[in-house]
């Protein structure tokens, strides 16, 4: 064997032995697949369900899938729910929100069999809640004052009444475009004169939502308004001095985010 050759042959041998000696990486481990879709995009809280519907592969049947969610701004995600994974792979997992807000929700699908866990990628639902009117911070009142009122021999909580007959009344409250409807009752209350009368309006930015003139026996009753991107709302009511009335907007409430 000449030089070269021995040479070569040494340099192969080299390579062969590092190449048995160099050590092997392990395949990456799979990972679960997870879908999810919610059966609403805008929810009320204490009334909606959030259906939160996906597919998890590989199937996994009979094992859990983990429901996840996070408030507004937070930075963690808390459990809400679990649930069984079907034959299919399909899943359904459930919640019904109790505070207003925009969330995000996920589905984790722990690991298992040699699988690693998997994430499905957030789903956002923004969640609206009936509030009293009364109870958000009030802008100038005059005349107006938070009443327990009587309607048609029924009883109204975190109602407005007037409090001197034939003068101007009048209240604001800021919603901040943060509501999407405003519901009330309108009607003078069981305490004003039989032929007094007067009236209530309802702005928003300066616009005209409703107008509605009041007698006594004339009940406008659980009137819904459209109150989308309003940042301040006014009521102004007006009632006769002789017959003495009292006019209320019973039970006020707003759907707001916060």
């Amino acid at each position: 064997m000449n030089r070269i050759t021995a040479l070569a042959a040494t340099v192969a041998l080299a390579a062969g032995s590092l190449a048995l000696t160099a050590p092997t990486q392990a395949a990456p481990a799979r990972a679960y697949k997870v879908t999810a879709k919610a059966n609403l995009d805008v929810a009320v809280a204490k009334e909606d369900t959030v259906k939160v519907r996906g597919r998890v592969t590989p199937k996994a049947a009979g094992e859990k899938v983990v429901l996840q969610q996070r408030v507004g701004n937070k930075k963690t995600w808390k459990v809400t729910a679990k649930a069984k994974i079907k034959r299919n792979g399909t899943y359904v997992l459930k919640d019904k929100p109790s505070t207003p807000g925009a969330r995000e929700y996920r589905v984790l699908k722990p690991g298992s069999r040699g699988i690693e866990k998997g994430f499905s990628k957030p789903v956002e639902v923004q969640v609206y809640r009936w509030e009293k009117l009364i109870n958000r911070p009030a802008g100038p009142s005059v005349n107006l004052t938070p009443a327990y009122v009587y309607i048609g021999a029924e009883g109204y909580a975190s109602s407005l009444a007037t409090t001197t007959s034939g003068t101007p009344s009048s209240i604001e409250y800021t919603l901040g475009r943060k509501c999407t409807e405003l519901r009330a009752t309108y009607a003078l209350t069981d305490g004003s004169a039989t032929g007094s009368s007067g009236a209530v309006t309802v702005t928003a930015d300066g616009a005209v939502l409703a107008a509605h003139p009041l007698a006594v026996g004339t009940i406008v009753a659980d009137e819904v308004l459209d109150v989308t991107d309003v940042f301040r709302l006014k009521l102004d009511l007006s009632t006769t001095a002789t017959p003495a009335a009292v006019a209320a907007v019973a039970t006020p409430e707003v759907l707001c985010t916060r």
